[in-house]
């Protein structure tokens, strides 16, 4: 006979499992809190159900409550470009003209440009600089970096190292990269060194 700790055991796992395809960290912690909230108080009544109708009460408890929680949720995106810059200076300690000569910021996701000539001709020292402007550039806008936005600005310049790209990513000791190893897109995070790399990185570039 079931306990109750394990009936809690198999909301939670319920939950989850309904939240799980949010992409948004914040979202789906606060979709999963509510979905959780919603089993626990109804679970006696979704026992009754067959095992259709449970799911449909489910799902329809995730879109009620990822409606809700996207409502509350502050919009927290830099509105124009003059933003951008702003927080990118502010990021890289340089002035907000110089912004330009390192990123193209006239949409929401940052845009590396540089000339590929000033980025090293080594495919792993390539890379490091490539992550540490990607990702800080994200992280002082508030975006989540991946090894896939990596990977396409790699790519684009010519330094994608296939081969060796995750392991290069690994060894970096200015980022944590996130995830079960061997999966495909995996969470880039800044260390405290990695943004103090990057800020003497973009200071160079600017002073060439």
């Amino acid at each position: 006979m079931p306990t109750a700790v394990d009936e809690l055991t198999e909301l939670v796992a319920t939950a989850r499992a309904a939240t799980e395809s949010l992409t948004d960290p914040d979202l789906r912690q606060a979709a999963f809190e509510r979905v959780l909230e919603h089993l626990l108080v109804n679970g006696g009544t979704d026992k009754q159900l067959d095992a259709a109708s449970a799911s449909e009460t489910t799902a329809a408890s995730v879109t009620s409550a990822t409606a809700e929680i996207q409502d509350e949720i502050a919009d927290r995106a830099f509105g124009d470009e003059q933003q951008r810059k702003d927080a990118l200076a502010a990021y890289f300690k340089i002035e907000p003209e110089q912004v330009v000569h390192i990123f193209k910021v006239e949409n929401d996701e940052p845009d590396l440009e540089i000339y590929s000539s000033k980025l090293p001709a080594a495919k792993s020292r390539a890379l490091r600089e490539i992550c540490l402007l990607v990702t800080g550039a994200r992280t002082a806008l508030g975006q989540e970096t991946t090894t896939s936005h990596i990977r396409l600005v790699s790519n684009h310049y010519g330094r994608l190292d296939s081969r060796n790209f995750m392991a290069t990513l690994g060894q970096m000791s200015e980022i944590s990269v996130l995830g079960r190893p061997g999966s495909k897109n995996r969470v880039i995070r800044m260390k405290a060194l990695g943004a103090e790399a990057s800020q003497a990185l973009a200071q160079r570039l600017i002073s060439e």
